[in-house]
């Protein structure tokens, strides 16, 4: 019987505490994604193949993962596809028969969804379906639209990585639109997914399990989330939304140029010096003060030279990079000589890749709460 919350290593009580499968659940990021590959190859998507859209729009409804992967997705191939992207919490008045229109969601039974559905199909738009076809959209749709709804069956805190899957894989099917920059291959990038789950799995050490690490260094402050280009910035919502939605870790998204601000006013406040305090004698300076809040940055394995250098000086800063291909399946990380103030389509495997190990991370945390 257990007695108290178990400790990162302890696998057996970490198994036991997960009552919920929430291990099991996060895990299954690679699964998602290799779904949309599966279903790419089964020809789902070739209608696009023959297309080239006046616009291609993505409506999320409510969905707050679908919405924060639109935003990602745009960030990452906008300036590198011949196509317009738009993406929206409705349906816009304008759309006709030249336009793409992708529905993310998880909930079926949105209005929003299901008003978008039925106005896409009366004015003869091409509908990609990227949610569960049930309900008020499955009569919305009238058993028209391309079926990319999700295959796999996962809690819903954790549907990010197949929302991005499917918005790639519609980009990546539109193949009479120019699209320059190296594009990850979704099967590739489920490989990826399932290298990064494995070496987080329960039974690896801290010492080498990136999500546990994580894990600990959450465990005693409160966190700040910064991105440095605005896919990373997503990343850093999503990440401070998958802690609070999961853990009940509650942390803040900042800019880039608050980070200093935000330390040092901090220090000024509570009196507290964190880079000191190996120093700090409480029987001569008095007690110490309450800790800034831990600040991460989330980078891209190609800017991380960059990141590390403009955060140095400030002090107590985790810079975090996605897992290379070199920690998960055996290559080499191809790091691209482009302007590092950018996002660019192959940094989406390493941005997933740290959205897993943070969603694992706050699984993590949760469990050693118990």
């Amino acid at each position: 019987m257990r007695t108290g919350a178990p400790d990162l290593d302890d696998v057996e009580e970490l198994i036991a505490a997960d009552v919920d499968g929430l291990l099991p659940s996060v895990a299954l990021a690679g699964a998602q994604v290799r779904s949309v590959a599966e279903a790419r190859r089964e020809g789902v998507l070739e209608p696009l193949t023959q297309l080239r859209p006046r616009s291609v729009v993505i409506v999320c409804g409510s969905s707050g993962s679908a919405s924060q992967a639109a935003q990602l997705v745009t960030a990452a191939v906008s300036a590198r596809i011949d196509v317009p992207i738009v993406s929206a919490p409705a349906l816009p008045g304008w759309i006709g028969p030249l336009d793409v229109v992708v529905l993310a969601g998880d909930d079926a039974g949105d209005r929003v969804l299901a008003d978008a559905a039925a106005r896409s199909v009366r004015r003869r738009a091409e509908v990609v379906v990227a949610v569960p076809i049930e309900g008020p959209l499955r009569d919305a749709l009238g058993g028209s639209g391309i079926d990319l709804s999700p295959r796999v069956s996962v809690d819903s805190r954790f549907r990010f990585p197949g929302f991005v899957a499917a918005l790639l894989a519609v980009f990546v099917s539109l193949t009479q639109v120019r699209f320059t920059g190296r594009i990850p291959d979704v099967g590739d990038l489920a490989d990826a997914l399932d290298g990064e789950a494995g070496a987080n799995h329960p039974a690896n050490e801290s010492f080498h399990n990136h999500a546990k690490t994580l894990a600990a260094r959450l465990e005693d402050r409160p966190a700040v989330w910064v991105g440095d280009t605005p896919g990373t910035s997503v990343i850093a919502g999503q990440a401070a939304r998958a802690l609070i939605a999961v853990a009940g870790t509650i942390g803040a998204v900042a800019e880039v140029g608050d980070v200093a601000r935000i330390v040092r006013e901090w220090s000024e406040r509570t009196g507290s010096a964190p880079s000191d305090s190996i120093f700090h004698d409480p029987e001569i300076d008095g007690p110490a003060g309450e800790a800034p809040p831990r600040v991460f940055v989330v980078s891209a394995p190609r800017r991380e030279l960059f990141a590390r250098r403009h955060f140095d000086a400030i002090g107590d800063v985790d810079v975090l990079i996605g897992a290379t291909d070199e920690e998960t399946v055996g290559g080499t990380p191809e790091r691209t000589p482009e302007d590092p103030s950018g996002d660019a389509p192959d940094d989406l495997t390493s941005l997933l890749l740290l959205t897993l190990r943070i969603e694992m991370a706050a699984v993590y945390l949760r469990l050693i709460r118990t």
